[in-house]
């Protein structure tokens, strides 16, 4: 694979614009060379001249590689570096040693493997080739890919391809605390397939694997790109996290779900949903744990019922409307 298919394989398979900033002070020259040689490649590159102008950047930026060179490695680089890779620990550093910098290194005893402990991914010394140059981007890019699908594995479900149960277990935390600190409803689903232990035994798992996918498709379509999070939460049954809507409003995406699931071609296996919405309790903990067992319980009502239909908890239904 070449440097151009792997920047393009990164942003197809991430859905992500592959981005670099290019940090490199005191020669413009030279940073514009580089920019034009990287940009070549497909990569959107941001010339930044002060160091404080990267952590702007990050705030707000996906970046898959930041390259340095500053003549400021003998005050605070270490902490420089260390604190970019605390603060985008999957963002990839290769910094650019030239003739001073090693000077330095050398007079103060510093190692080369002392840059790794720093945070830095890779370093290259100046002056050297192009095809050096790339070599090591392409080392860093496939470092970073390697990283993003081990961390994929970890929070994906591999059959249905949304969010595992583990993950959910933390964003569900994440997600209670911000919405009860910042004062906006929070929604969660409980969806079940019913009768799917009676279709995989009968039809196969195989099959039955099929009717997950395409129910994780239905949920990934039906809800707000972006917003809301949908994952497996165990054999038959999804979870989804709605953040920034009641339950009221809540209830579209619901009948949408159900409206595409009868037109799809299991409508022969129907949906049950319990819906319930997050209410402050005496700790982070009880309202995490109140919120799923009111969902829950929820789906064991809409499961009573003649399929396809829903449930919204009693505590839920009494909550004053969010404007």
């Amino acid at each position: 694979m070449k440097l151009n298919d792997l920047c393009i394989h990164i942003e197809q398979k991430f859905k992500e614009e592959l981005k670099v900033i290019l940090h490199i002070e005191g020669d413009p020259l030279f940073r514009s060379f580089l920019s034009k040689f990287l940009s070549q490649f497909k990569m959107s590159v941001l010339e930044i001249d002060q160091k404080e102008k990267i952590y702007e950047i990050l705030k707000y930026e996906k970046v898959q590689l930041i390259i340095i060179l500053s003549k400021e490695i003998k005050k605070g680089f270490s902490e420089f570096i260390f604190y970019l890779k605390t603060l985008v620990p999957e963002t990839k550093i290769l910094i650019i040693l030239d003739l001073v910098v090693l000077e330095y290194l050398y007079f103060y005893k510093i190692d080369f493997s002392d840059l790794f402990t720093w945070g830095v991914d890779d370093f290259i010394i100046k002056p050297f080739s192009l095809e050096e140059f790339k070599a090591k981007i392409f080392k860093l890019l496939k470092e970073y890919l390697l990283f993003k699908e081990i961390k994929r594995l970890e929070i994906e479900d591999l059959l249905t391809g949304v969010f595992n149960r583990k993950y959910f277990e933390e964003v569900i935390v994440e997600e209670s605390y911000r919405a009860l600190r910042q004062k906006y409803p929070l929604v969660i689903f409980m969806v079940h397939i019913d009768n799917f232990a009676w279709y995989n035994q009968n039809f196969g798992q195989k099959e039955g694997d099929k009717v997950l996918k395409e129910l994780a498709k239905n949920l990934k379509s039906s809800t707000r790109e972006k917003i809301d999070k949908v994952f497996r939460y165990n054999t038959e049954k999804f979870a989804l996290i709605l953040p920034h809507i009641n339950w009221q409003k809540s209830l579209i995406i619901v009948e949408r779900i159900i409206k595409r699931w009868e037109q799809s071609q299991y409508k022969d296996l129907t949906l049950s949903i319990g819906i319930s919405q997050i209410l402050a309790e005496k700790s982070l903990e009880d309202s995490v744990t109140s919120l799923i067992k009111r969902a829950n319980e929820a789906l064991e009502l809409a499961k009573k019922e003649k399929g396809n239909t829903y449930e919204v908890d009693k505590e839920t239904l009494r909550l004053i409307p969010f404007k």
